[in-house]
């Protein structure tokens, strides 16, 4: 049986090799200098069977397959190798750039945000050519308000690495920017930039993002505005800006958050429609060619519409293969032309894999190809509204079975009621995208563009109203989901051995299955017993703030030097992950008050003094006091010799509550006089198990 499917689906199996070679070379990069060497061998000996006609005899044909697998493999090798050579450090220093504006400018709180593109940067006076990308804040004024995509500056600015908190179980912003090739970061103050010019870089993407501002700006002429403008134009043209983070929130909640991102709901809209409309070409043989061309030209169109996303693209480029599939042949393998489209976006970008959106597009889609079938012939419905309502049901179920595992290893939540969700919130979604297109179509008319614009806002405020509905709804979500990354791979394992068993019908895939099950109980149960014999010290890296954590047998005791809650959104992004790990409660943490100058604890094995004030002159002990850390805050004024009066140390540790300057002073003294430290300002947080 399995033999068959790869036998029907060659793209699948060329995918799998290729997508083998860029995740070995994404976690194990140690034969970067011999891919090139290994790759040519390959080819060599494809290309000596190819002429030899080895590939007929039945035998050496294996061969053959196997050495094709190879060098897909190292194929998927070379392309992340190309990516991880092509990072240039500017060496946290300052700079003279030029560079392009490459993505639509964010207004923040503070400054605005951008990505900039740098095409030159001086070096020792030599101006040299360059394509890093760099995240990019700008003070914000009226000037850097009206940047555009597409707008070329002259600027000032020190270049500085991104770098990671190292608070544990943090979202790692510094690995998530790296899978968009952006390792810098830099901000640049109003009086040290100037715009020299404009529309440089991709003409297409300036034209894409000048046509989306101008149907946003259709919504906004025809008083389409405050969140039912933010929903319309994030789910009709793929720009969330507007957004706010209760918005967010309210479609995460409810399992609805998909439709605010333009993808393949929103394509295999517009491509149903397509079909539906030209339904008759795919009656005749020679019309399924034009068919299919209209429906891929429309597509494109659609994606140019809504500002070329990574997003919309991926999706665009699935729905091709197929339609490029269902143009040759009536009985087109799906699974084949996935693949295919696969493997394109792998071939431009390798890091495409690390996308979220990737993978949980792809599971999605594979999941309800595979399940959804399967699914509806278990309900035999004659009613036709209530068929249409299965169906629904039957797709939103078929997607979150491959995607649950995803989707709680990523976001710890799951949404309880995301079958109610699609039931109400797709078919409102697709009266929106419809009612988005005729409005665009006869905007040139006032008076039917004002009523198709009521209309149209009206249903968007229901489809508001629905969200807020179901989040509102008891138990609507489940949260603190934690799994680890094995957890996930197991889940998958899992859902994979059912759709064997459900295929085939052998009982062995049922085993398996149920040993799978087996071992995942065994695994997490494992991981909870482990977690309750751990014990963490973590002084957390946080700017400005002193945070240190215990955490022991299910408790943990945590210090810190600021009100609690001032700095709300630091414990709830950069400590709160840590308790949740470890399946802390409220009552489980014991908050200590800090003391005015000097605070000593002991934690297990390791006696730790933090010391916050001047005041430590006042501190004279008869003799030595032996301990393991010292951990220096505040900015606290003393010499590091003065420390070895006082004190037997170990190491000694700069917390984030000290200014750059003072960290510097005090690790110069440290070098000089061979004393052990560590900056968490510069390193990330300080984790020790014991």
């Amino acid at each position: 049986m399995f033999e068959k499917f790869l036998h029907q689906t060659p793209f699948f199996r060329l995918t799998m090799s290729l997508l083998a070679g860029i995740i070995f070379q994404l976690y194990f990069p140690v034969l970067r200098d011999s891919i090139p060497v290994i790759l040519f061998s390959v080819f060599f000996l494809i290309l000596l069977f190819t002429i030899l006609k080895l590939s007929r005899n039945y035998t050496l044909n294996k061969i053959w397959g196997v050495l094709v697998s190879l060098l897909l493999f190292f194929s998927g090798m070379q392309l992340v190798s190309f990516k991880q050579q092509n990072v240039y450090d500017f060496g946290n220093s300052e700079h003279l750039i030029i560079a392009t504006v490459i993505e639509q400018a964010q207004e923040k709180e503070n400054s605005i945000k951008t990505t900039l593109q740098i095409d030159y940067f001086q070096d020792s006076l030599i101006w040299q050519r360059s394509k890093s990308k760099v995240l990019c804040y700008f003070q914000k004024d009226s000037s850097s308000l009206n940047l555009n995509l597409g707008d070329q500056i002259i600027a000032k600015t020190f270049l500085n690495e991104i770098v990671h908190s190292g608070n544990p179980y943090t979202f790692n912003y510094k690995e998530y920017l790296k899978y968009q090739e952006i390792y810098t970061q830099c901000y640049i103050k109003s009086d040290l930039y100037q715009v020299i010019a404009n529309n440089k870089g991709s003409k297409i993407r300036i034209l894409s993002n000048k046509t989306r501002q101008h149907l946003l700006e259709i919504y906004q002429k025809n008083q389409i505005t405050g969140n039912e403008f933010a929903v319309l134009a994030a789910l009709t043209l793929g720009y969330k800006s507007e957004l706010t983070p209760e918005l967010k929130e309210s479609f995460s909640t409810s399992g609805a958050m998909h439709i605010l991102a333009v993808s393949g709901l929103h394509v295999g809209i517009i491509f149903i429609i397509l079909c539906k409309l030209l339904f008759f070409l795919q009656k005749t043989n020679y019309g399924r060619i034009p068919q299919s061309l209209i429906i891929i030209f429309v597509l494109f169109f659609y994606a140019f519409l809504t500002g070329l996303s990574d997003s919309v693209l991926r999706a665009t480029i699935m729905f091709t293969f197929i339609s490029i599939g269902r143009m040759f042949t009536r009985q087109m393998n799906i699974y084949n032309s996935i693949s295919a489209s696969a493997f394109l976006l792998l071939v431009i970008n390798p890091y495409s894999i690390m996308n979220v959106g990737f993978q949980l597009s792809y599971a999605a889609v594979i999941s309800i190809v595979f399940f959804q079938s399967k699914i509806y012939s278990m309900l035999n419905v004659n009613n036709q509204i209530l068929d249409y309502i299965w169906q629904l049901v039957s797709v939103a179920i078929a997607a979150q079975l491959g995607t649950f595992p995803i989707t709680i290893y990523y976001f710890d939540q799951f949404p309880l009621y995301f079958i109610l969700s699609n039931i109400l919130i797709i078919p409102l979604a697709t009266i929106v995208v419809y009612g988005a297109i005729i409005l665009f179509v006869f905007s040139f008319s006032g008076t039917l563009s004002v009523i198709i614009s009521k209309v149209l806002n009206l249903v968007t405020f229901i489809l508001n109203k629905s969200v807020d509905f179901i989040e509102q709804l008891p138990f609507s979500k489940l949260d603190q989901l934690r799994i680890d990354l094995n957890s996930m791979y197991i889940l998958l394992i899992l859902i994979i051995s059912v759709s064997f068993f459900m295929i085939t019908k052998r009982l062995r895939f049922l085993k398996s299955a149920l040993v799978v099950m087996l071992m995942l109980v065994i695994y997490n149960i494992s991981l909870s017993y482990l977690k309750t014999q751990k014990a963490i010290l973590t002084i957390h890296n946080i700017k400005g703030i002193s945070a240190i954590n215990f955490i022991e047998n299910k408790r943990a005791y945590f210090t810190c030097n600021s009100d609690m809650e001032m700095i709300k959104k630091d414990i709830e992004y950069q400590i709160e992950p840590l308790w949740k790990e470890f399946d802390l409660e409220q009552n489980d943490i014991t908050l200590l008050k800090p003391t005015e100058s000097i605070q000593y604890f002991t934690f297990r094995t390791k006696r730790i003094v933090q010391l916050r004030t001047d005041s430590i002159g006042d501190f004279i002990p008869k003799q030595k006091l032996k301990v393991d850390y010292l951990v220096l805050s505040e900015n606290i004024k003393i010499k590091i010799s003065k420390l070895n009066e006082y004190f037997e140390f170990e190491k000694i540790i700069f917390d984030t509550s000290n200014s750059y300057y003072t960290i510097n002073q005090w690790k110069n003294e440290c070098i000089k006089n061979n004393i052990s430290f560590y900056d968490v300002l510069g390193k990330g947080a300080f984790i020790e198990y014991l």
